[in-house]
């Protein structure tokens, strides 16, 4: 026994030794991982400082060109020009996406009146029916219990033996529409019951603007699109805007200081005088439905139409297209993507 508890004691050192071990070669290997880990998100922050370096390298080595281009009358002239188009076109850009939150929030509404009231008029139409039907049901159930009422009440009136033949065949015929007044109540409740159901029934949920819904906004605002093309047409400003929008400074020049000068003068009046309100809408409402008669799809399911289907801009809508009075400039907003429209279309 001795010698058993002395192996015994010996034996339990050992085995929390082993344990020791075997919990530091574990701690060793997360804290391998955790080091690693770290290591790749160190490697990846140094990667985007660089990266981040660089890009403010660049934007200093373009404010140095800048300053430098300013410092000459010329180039600061052209610059300025640059700026006030770059300034159209995101000013536009602006307008199309206010405007397509507007739209969507107004069709949204339109929609949502429009399925409640749909809703409405259907529950309406069923509910009148159901009450027909009760209605209905009701009278035929009163009708088979007056019949019983005054079954029982001759039946009570035929005394004597005389009468029993009588009797047994009055019984025959009450015990017959009693079953009858049985199907007429059981009748009568189902219809009361169809009509909980229906009165339980709750208006389907909003699934989104509907296809042809989505279709009417892009049509607007391609026709806003079209509009802003033509009111900044003046001197080219729609086309020498959707230039600056893609090129640098140092690669326009629109002509001398004074020429610089004239465009400044005719881009501020432009975005002067774009028009607002109700004269935007009913502008915007007339193009849209002139718009709708040239749109083409490429299926029954496409909400953006094809871009070839507006190779070009009419400029007076009381002209029939192709009459002689008719103009047009060939401009396709959606294909020359003006004023990014396709971040603003409707999928």
């Amino acid at each position: 026994m001795v010698k058993l508890a002395s192996r015994m004691a010996t034996a339990r050192p050992e085995a929390d030794d082993e344990e020791r071990l075997l919990r530091l070669f574990w701690n060793r290997a997360e804290l391998k991982k955790e080091f690693a880990t770290l290591r790749r998100e160190g490697d990846k922050l140094k990667e985007r400082l660089r990266q981040q370096e660089g890009v403010t390298m660049r934007a200093q080595q373009r404010l140095e060109q800048l300053e430098g281009m300013l410092a000459d009358p010329m180039h600061a002239a052209n610059a300025s020009v640059f700026y006030q188009l770059r300034g159209v076109w995101a000013s536009c850009t602006r307008k199309l996406t206010r405007l397509s939150s507007d739209l969507t929030a107004n069709q949204t509404e339109r929609e949502q009146h429009g399925a409640a009231s749909q809703f409405e008029e259907s529950m309406r139409a069923a509910l009148h029916v159901l009450d027909g039907q009760i209605k209905k049901a009701r009278q035929s159930e009163d009708a088979v219990t007056e019949k019983l009422r005054a079954m029982h009440e001759r039946h009570s009136q035929l005394r004597g033996f005389w009468n029993f033949f009588k009797r047994r065949a009055l019984l025959a015929d009450t015990e017959k529409l009693e079953r009858e007044l049985q199907a007429a109540q059981t009748h009568t409740a189902q219809c009361r019951a169809t009509k909980d159901e229906k009165l339980a029934e709750k208006a389907p949920e909003y699934a989104g603007v509907s296809l042809e819904g989505r279709r009417k906004m892009n049509l607007a605002l391609i026709a806003i699109a079209q509009e802003l093309f033509i009111h900044y047409s003046v001197q080219n400003i729609s086309l020498l805007a959707r230039e600056a929008s893609v090129r640098q400074v140092t690669e326009v020049n629109y002509g001398n200081i004074e020429a610089c000068r004239v465009m400044n003068a005719y881009i501020a009046k432009c975005m002067r005088s774009l028009p607002v309100g109700d004269d935007l809408v009913r502008k915007v409402r007339r193009r849209a439905s002139h718009l709708a008669e040239q749109a083409a799809y490429r299926s029954d399911t496409d909400t953006v139409p094809v871009a070839g289907s507006f190779a070009a801009i009419q400029l007076n809508l009381d002209e029939p297209v192709g009459s002689h009075g008719s103009k047009s400039v060939p401009v396709n907003v959606l294909a020359d993507e003006y004023w990014d429209i396709y971040s603003v279309l409707h999928d």
